[in-house]
């Protein structure tokens, strides 16, 4: 069976996707190497990314991409610090909320990346559209996670990592959007988030999103500019 700690990561700083990734990695305390690549759509990266996007591991078995999927390998494949429950019933509970925070709170944020962040133009009809299923999967939430002090519970979960790095970057989307807070709406998230954030896999991940993600606002001439939530990262 091919082990996690034989992996090398690809992706970009920048992306949420990988930085959950790459999180999983350090929480899981298992060797592995970073190789910072961008997305792509030339033949050569399709060949180990069929989508053209990051990030993908590579493992002596060959390359799968996918966070989600990459995840699952990663507990699957043994080795580390789990992150997921033992029981079948705990850890569907752990995918569920990882598949709400992705389908439901990041998809619709995604929508509104281009006004934000990419120095285009969201129109009305688009942030009119992603609100409603914000606010239905914030309510959801509020049904399924009780940070005390992870969202699942005692442990770390993938369900926390994947959430965060969402978090870190939906909460700028929606401060530049409506001027409102994601974390505001569940009771207790805004103290998980914190938590999270200090965690050490978050700061070693987070300092190189910070460098990237300030060239990125400058390449993009964005509408959202730092620092605003500087403080979020490093309190």
């Amino acid at each position: 069976m091919s082990r996690p700690d034989a992996s090398r990561l690809h992706g970009y700083p920048v992306s949420n996707y990988f930085n959950a990734v790459r999180a999983a990695l350090i929480e899981k305390d298992v060797a592995f190497e970073l190789v910072l690549e961008r997305a792509s759509q030339d033949e050569a990266f399709l060949a180990r990314s069929a989508m053209g996007k990051v990030p993908y591991l590579e493992t002596p078995q060959g390359c799968i991409a996918e966070t989600v999927a990459i995840l699952d390998y990663l507990e699957e494949a043994g080795g580390g610090v789990p992150l997921l429950p033992s029981d079948p019933f705990s850890r569907a509970r752990v995918r569920q909320v990882v598949n709400i925070v992705q389908l439901y709170i990041e998809v619709p944020l995604r929508t509104l990346f281009p006004g934000v962040f990419m120095g285009g133009h969201n129109s009305e009809q688009t942030i009119a559209a992603a609100r409603p299923v914000l606010d239905r999967a914030m309510r959801a939430l509020g049904h399924l996670v009780t940070p005390k002090p992870f969202l699942m519970g005692e442990a770390l979960t993938t369900a926390d990592l994947f959430a965060f790095y969402t978090f870190d970057i939906g909460e700028r989307v929606a401060r530049f959007t409506w001027d409102m807070s994601l974390l505001d709406q569940v009771e207790g998230l805004r103290d998980w988030f914190d938590a999270m954030a200090d965690r050490p896999s978050s700061r070693a991940v987070l300092t190189d999103f910070d460098a990237a993600f300030a060239a990125y606002l400058r390449d993009k001439a964005a509408a959202w500019q730092e620092p605003e939530l500087k403080e979020t990262h490093h309190a």
